[in-house]
C-alpha cells in the first residue's frame, strides 16, 4: 500500500539510471532483430535489413513518445483513465470483426491502419492499468472489502480479459488478470479476497486449456517436448538446442545457427534464445540483470511518489512490463508451455516497442515529480 514519503527527505528528480537501462535494452533489442531476422528477412522479403529498418522507425517513435510523456505531468493522465478504459474496450472489439481484425495463424489480434499493424491487446494493458492505478488512488478505504473493494475489479478486468481471449491470445489475458492481483494485493486487498482471485484464476486457465485443443497439446508438450518434438512441441525443442549450443559466452555475435530456419520467427518471441547461442549465458544474464534493474528502480519510484496516483500508475506499469519479461524468458527456457509474448524493449514488434516506451516515460514522469513533491 501507498505510504508517504518522510517529507524531510528530499527525493531524486529523473531516474537517470532507469532511462540509461531501458535506452541499452531497446538498442541492443535493435542490434539483436537483426542478428535473428536479416536471412529471414532476405528469403522471405528480398531486404535482409527489412525487420532492422522497421524496429528503428518504431524505437524512434517510441523514444519521442517517452521522452513527451517523460516532460508532461503525469496527473494530467488522470483524466484520461476512464475514457481510456472505454477505447480499450472499443480497440478489442473491434479487432474481432472481419475486415477489421488481420487475422495471422488462425489469430485476430491485429488491427491494419494505412499500412501499419498495431496489436489493440498491447494498447489495452495498459489502458486497463491506467483505469485501475486512477482508481484503486482513490478506493484506499474500502479494498478491505470484497464487494466494494475487489469484486468491481473483477468485472472491469474480466472484460479485458474475456474480450483477449476471443481473439486468442490467452498469454496477454493472463498477464491482465496476474498483474491485476499484484495490484489488488499493493492496494491493501485481504489475502483471503486475493486467495479467491487465485483460485477463479487457476479455474479459468483450466476452462481456457480444455476450450481450445492447441492449448492441451501445448501443455502436453510442455511436460514433454521430445515426444512432440515434429509437431507442438519443436519450438521448445530448438529452443533447448539454441542455450546449448552458446555455452557461457555464446557462438558469437551473428553466429547462431539456430535462426537459420531451425527456430521460427526468432526475431520475435524466443529472441533470448538466440541472444543465449550467440552471447552465451553472460548475455541471458545481463538481459536478466537489464529487468531487475528495471523492477528494483520501479519500485523505488513508486514508493517515493508524490501521491497515491503515481505510486499505483508506476507499480503497475513496472509490474506490467517485469512480469512479461519474466514469462517470455520462462517460455524460452522452457520453463512454461509455449505462448505469444515478445520480450519487452528486446523482441521485434512496433506496438509492444512504442506502448512499453510510452510506460517508461509515464515512470519517469512520475520520477521527475518527486523532486516537486511537497
Amino acid at each position: 500500500m501507498f505510504t508517504p514519503l518522510n517529507k524531510k527527505k528530499r527525493p531524486p528528480g529523473l531516474d537517470y539510471t532507469l532511462l540509461g537501462f531501458v535506452a541499452a535494452l531497446s538498442l541492443a533489442g535493435a542490434l539483436m532483430v537483426y542478428s535473428t531476422s536479416s536471412v529471414y528477412a532476405l528469403e522471405n522479403h528480398g531486404d535482409s535489413w527489412r525487420f532492422f529498418n522497421l524496429q528503428m522507425a518504431y524505437l524512434a517513435v517510441g523514444f519521442a513518445l517517452m521522452c513527451a510523456v517523460m516532460m508532461t505531468d503525469y496527473r494530467r493522465l488522470k483524466k484520461l483513465a476512464v475514457p481510456a478504459y472505454f477505447v480499450g474496450i472499443a480497440l478489442l472489439v473491434a479487432v474481432l470483426f472481419e475486415g477489421i481484425g488481420k487475422e495471422v495463424f488462425g489469430a485476430r489480434r491485429w488491427i491494419v491502419v494505412g499500412g501499419f499493424t498495431f496489436q489493440p491487446s498491447e494498447f489495452a494493458k495498459f489502458m486497463f492499468f491506467l483505469y485501475m492505478a486512477e482508481s484503486l488512488s482513490r478506493k484506499g478505504d474500502v479494498m478491505g472489502s470484497f464487494s466494494r473493494g475487489v469484486a468491481p475489479y473483477l468485472i472491469t478486468g474480466g472484460v479485458y480479459a474475456g474480450l483477449i481471449l476471443v481473439e486468442p491470445d490467452f498469454g496477454a489475458a493472463f498477464i491482465i488478470i496476474s498483474v491485476m492481483g499484484l495490484m489488488l494485493f499493493t492496494g491493501g486487498a485481504k489475502l483471503s479476497h486475493l486467495s479467491a482471485l487465485a483460485g477463479g484464476g487457476v479455474l479459468f486457465t483450466i476452462l481456457a486449456v480444455i476450450i481450445e485443443p492447441y492449448r492441451k497439446a501445448r501443455l502436453l508438450s510442455f511436460l514433454d517436448p521430445w515426444a512432440n518434438y515434429i509437431d507442438s512441441g519443436y519450438q521448445a525443442v530448438q529452443s533447448m538446442v539454441a542455450f546449448s549450443l552458446g555455452g557461457l559466452f555464446g557462438q558469437g555475435l551473428g553466429a547462431s545457427n539456430q535462426k537459420l530456419f531451425f527456430l521460427p520467427q526468432a526475431h520475435t518471441d524466443f529472441i533470448l534464445s538466440i541472444i543465449g547461442e550467440e552471447l552465451g549465458f553472460a548475455g541471458v544474464l545481463t538481459v536478466v540483470a537489464g529487468f531487475a534493474v528495471i523492477l528494483f528502480r520501479g519500485v523505488r519510484i513508486a514508493v517515493t511518489a508524490p501521491d497515491p496516483f503515481g505510486f499505483h500508475l508506476v507499480m503497475s506499469y513496472t509490474l506490467l512490463i517485469v512480469f512479461q519479461a519474466v514469462l517470455n524468458m520462462a517460455v524460452a527456457l522452457s520453463l512454461l508451455p509455449t505462448k505469444g509474448l515478445t520480450l519487452p524493449f528486446l523482441s521485434y514488434g512496433g506496438t509492444s516497442l512504442v506502448v512499453s516506451l510510452g510506460a517508461m516515460g509515464v515512470i519517469l514522469s512520475v520520477s521527475r515529480a518527486r523532486a516537486r513533491k511537497q
